[in-house]
């Protein structure tokens, strides 16, 4: 049998190998036409799936994207669904309904905003030694206060975990991981000194002395009968340095 000629086989490696170049390339226009301006978000891997039966979410809050904005390498990119993976810490982007989910590198990440809440990269503001993660601005004034929720894959033999969840989900009893919630708090000073605080007295240190009697009688009077959050009440103490 005679082998076909160079130019035959070259036509027949070229009617092989061109049309899925081209459709290659048409599946990325079409990924970029679809992506617009944020085509640069989805650089990152694939966001983690996990795998397994759990109760809760993994989510900060709600598994539901929501429509958002996020400020990556200094530009700002609009128009975007977002949500966060508590668990990871990772912020992540999906491309159209039902699309794929994309981890947005966090190394480039100066904040975010979805979901009428606003998230800060401390360790992109204000270096390495910052805490890690996604923090949401509870109060924005020349000092800031700070929240990180983190969730963790625990087990849960007797459904004695649904409270630790804060989701408000159905709750299956024969399903024995649940994600649990917890939550970092930190004072963000005017000079970009990072304090975390877990106990009102913490908040308190770092006031002047002659000013905690002003500040203790203020909040006295904004919690009557009912006691601030924790969350409320930092904020309550900021919100009334600043002011005065």
């Amino acid at each position: 049998m005679k082998r076909p000629p160079t130019l035959v086989l070259l036509a027949m490696l070229l009617g092989i190998f061109f049309p899925a170049g081209a459709s290659a390339q048409d599946d990325y226009s079409l990924f970029r036409e679809r992506a617009g301006n944020a085509s640069l978000l989805y650089r990152g891997h694939k966001a983690f799936e996990y795998v397994l039966l759990y109760n809760g979410t993994y989510y900060w809050s709600s598994p539901v994207f929501q429509p958002g904005e996020a400020v990556y390498n200094d530009k700002l990119y609009s128009g975007i669904s977002l949500n966060i993976d508590a668990a990871r810490q990772d912020l992540v982007l999906r491309m159209g309904d039902g699309g794929t989910l994309k981890v947005v590198e966090r190394e480039h990440v100066r904040e975010c905003t979805f979901g009428g809440r606003r998230y800060l990269n401390l360790q992109y503001l204000y270096g390495d030694e910052a805490p890690s993660g996604y923090w949401e601005v509870l109060y924005d004034g020349r000092a800031k206060i700070v929240r990180r929720v983190l969730k963790r894959l625990e087990q849960d033999l007797d459904g004695s975990k649904r409270a630790l969840t804060h989701f408000e989900g159905d709750y299956r009893y024969d399903v024995y991981q649940t994600f649990t919630y917890s939550e970092d708090f930190c004072y963000v000073k005017e000079n970009g000194q990072i304090v975390p605080v877990s106990r009102r007295r913490d908040i308190l240190r770092q006031i002047d002395k002659p000013l905690r009697r002003d500040v203790r009688r203020h909040l006295r009077h904004q919690e009557n009968t009912n006691l601030l959050s924790f969350d409320r009440y930092c904020t309550e103490v900021v919100k009334y340095l600043e002011s005065r």
